[in-house]
């Protein structure tokens, strides 16, 4: 059964440092400035350590493992999506708390000082967002009511080939919707179909892949995750991998190097579509690694942060920026996520 992030947080009040203990003290009953503040409270994709909604204030306690480079870069990460989402961050040292807490407090007092009212809220000026992708009406709807201003372009292009599906092959990988879609157009017999075996990455191919009947043995969230499953579990098979000319070498180079039979059938081109933009971005977001070097080869990224569909994707845009956000699934409605409250 799947923990929640409510679950997750009531076990963390119940384990809080002695920081935490110390600070909680002094905010919870709305003793300082009548203001109501949560502790572990969900907040987005995170638990913060404690909240106020009213002045949208975020304030963290960092212990020592925070030094650790991989936490201090997750949390960096987390504070640039939070202050992007237009949340106020404080983020001390525990060792801070122990010294004592006027300097917190005059913090706290500042932003407050600083925040506007509710009402006054609605005239904060539209986060600039550009979607490397054309987004449908359903996809662009929980963007409605924000102070979203949104400009979309296809940063690529897909164009489908023409290609023999081998006769009698029984194990198929597929890593996106275009590489279906490309398979299908070939109009292959029922009898090739009936013997077909699907490992795939992501929901939205496996749904397509279902609908148009075939049978799923498993589904991943990450190309690397399906390499490893592949590996652990059908060493002795061999695959095809039905693709795009720009793809990602985790399967391929895993199965190499595990020396599983793979033949790659080529089923569409990608082609990057550059296009100069003189705007300065909120956000930029990216769904594949060929659309983050298509606005690469004419734009900087800058101070921009990146949502991006997938770790694969993430990774191109960290070769131009530390402001990456990943999305919780390889979903386009999972990037749009990130950048609402």
């Amino acid at each position: 059964m799947k923990i929640t992030k409510t679950q997750i947080a009531r076990h963390l009040r119940q384990e809080q440092t002695d920081a935490e203990m110390k600070l909680w003290e002094v905010l919870r009953n709305r003793q300082f400035e009548n203001l109501k503040f949560r502790r572990q409270h969900p907040l987005k994709d995170y638990i913060v350590d404690f909240y106020c909604d009213e002045l949208e204030l975020v304030i963290e306690l960092d212990g020592g493992y925070h030094n650790h480079p991989s936490q201090r870069f997750n949390d960096e990460q987390r504070d640039y999506h939070l202050s992007f989402l237009g949340y106020k961050i404080l983020r001390y040292r525990n060792s801070e708390v122990y010294k004592g807490l006027v300097d917190i407090y005059k913090d706290i007092q500042k932003v407050k000082d600083q925040s506007p009212s509710q009402r006054e809220r609605v005239g904060v000026r539209d986060r600039m967002i550009l979607s490397t992708k054309n987004l449908t009406p359903i996809q662009k709807k929980p963007l409605e009511k924000t102070n979203i201003s949104l400009t979309e372009y296809d940063a690529i292009s897909v164009k489908h080939l023409d290609f023999k599906i081998p006769k009698g092959i029984e194990n198929v990988i597929f890593t996106s919707q275009n590489a279906v879609d490309a398979f299908f157009k070939q109009n292959p017999s029922k009898e090739d179909l009936a013997t077909m075996r699907c490992f795939c990455v992501g929901e939205k191919t496996k749904a397509l892949l279902v609908k148009n009947g075939l049978k799923m043995v498993k589904t991943a969230q990450y190309g690397v995750e399906l390499a490893d499953f592949i590996v652990e579990k059908h060493k002795n098979e061999r695959f095809h991998f039905f693709c795009g000319n720009i793809r990602s070498d985790d399967i391929p180079s895993a199965l190499k190097k595990a020396e599983i039979e793979l033949f790659e059938v080529k089923t569409y081109e990608t082609a990057l579509n550059p296009v100069r933009f003189d705007k300065k971005w909120d956000g930029i977001l990216f769904f594949s690694p060929s659309g983050v070097r298509s606005f690469t080869s004419e734009n900087k990224i800058g101070n921009s942060l990146c949502i991006c569909i997938g770790t694969t994707t993430a990774s191109e845009a960290k070769k131009y920026t530390d402001k990456v956000v990943v999305s919780e699934t390889t979903t386009i409605e999972s990037v749009i996520d990130k950048i609402t409250k």
